[in-house]
């Protein structure tokens, strides 16, 4: 008997079996009654719809049932809450598991400090009681999904924080590479409104005769805010006027005048007095160029977690599977 060949084909079938096991393992359907995946942790239906309903409970108080209901972007309210809350818990358990590999813990102590501040905040030991029974909640329950991952997300952002460690150096550098947002082009311009085309022609040929800008504003603009004023607007930066008007006035040099412009105002006259460029300082940006680069940091490092933990959301795959369980 060739034992050379039987080994080899020996190990070809163990090879394959594991191969298929391996298989089947990845393949595994979730259990019905998850909504989503962090790592090896299940979020459970059970757990993510008392935290919806404790959601859903505040903002009927604040804005009443029909809130529901209201569209917003395409979706109606419900939906994005429903979306919002799932993904706070992802990210709950998604900052646990990384601040545990990073062994910075939550003590028992830490909590339990928390939880009287948060006992302190409700009001009377029976205004807390009756808060806990209409929000289905106990003391476990507040201690863990409320306090802990309150911490845990309090302590994360100070860890992100402080790697990112961003000082005056680098401050500067972003606001160097982006001078162009804290820089801003204004325009002073007069104009002249009227409703009939013809009325604006004949004003327009006023002005081309050289008749003063400022007294024809006087007397035929319809514009009630700048009439009196010669039809002076002062300055303004890009984003106030209507697109037809600003595109205009822009693109003009001081002491010119528009040919006619038609907004949904009407037929306007537009002259550039003068233009700036308004320069806004560092110092006078700073703390607002920290914020941006403080959120946006905490949002990359929370994302990349998301992609290394392998967070799944199969809600639907969860229906999908008590359907074919009634079946089986």
């Amino acid at each position: 008997m060739n034992f050379k060949k039987l080994k080899k084909k020996s190990m070809l079938i163990l090879t394959l079996i594991l191969a298929l096991v391996f298989s089947v393992a990845c393949t595994q359907k979730p259990p019905a009654d998850a909504v989503a995946k962090v790592g090896d942790t299940y979020i459970k239906k059970d757990l993510y719809e008392r935290q919806l309903s404790i959601f859903k409970k505040r903002y009927e108080q604040m804005y009443g049932d029909k809130i529901w209901t209201v569209d917003i972007g395409g979706k109606t309210f419900l939906e994005a809450v429903e979306e919002n809350v799932l993904e706070k818990m992802i990210n709950d358990e998604v900052i646990k598991r990384y601040m545990e590999k990073e062994k910075i813990q939550i003590t028992d102590e830490e909590v339990q400090k928390e939880y009287e501040q948060y006992k302190e905040s409700i009001g009377k030991d029976q205004d807390f009681n009756e808060f806990l029974k209409e929000n289905d909640m106990d003391e476990e329950f507040v201690k863990e999904q409320v306090i802990r991952s309150g911490l845990y997300a309090k302590k994360f952002q100070e860890k992100v924080i402080a790697d990112t460690s961003l000082d005056d150096e680098k401050l500067k550098k972003y606001y160097d590479e982006n001078s162009a947002t804290y820089n801003i082009e204004q325009v002073r311009a007069r104009h002249i409104l009227v409703s009939e085309e013809d009325k604006a022609k004949e004003i327009l040929e006023k002005l081309k005769a050289g008749e003063d800008f400022a007294a024809l504003a006087t007397e035929f603009s319809k514009d009630p805010g700048s009439a009196t004023k010669g039809g002076d607007l002062g300055f303004f930066p890009k984003g106030v006027m209507v697109p037809e008007f600003e595109q205009t006035a822009f693109s003009l040099k001081p002491g010119e005048i528009s040919d006619l412009v038609k907004t949904q105002f009407g037929y306007h006259i537009i002259k550039v007095e003068e233009k700036k460029n308004e320069v806004i300082k560092f110092e006078d940006v700073k703390e607002e160029i920290k914020s941006k680069l403080t959120d946006e940091s905490i949002v990359n490092k929370l994302e990349s977690l998301k992609k290394e933990y392998k967070v799944e959301k199969y809600e639907l795959k969860a229906e999908e599977n008590k359907e074919e369980d009634k079946k089986e």
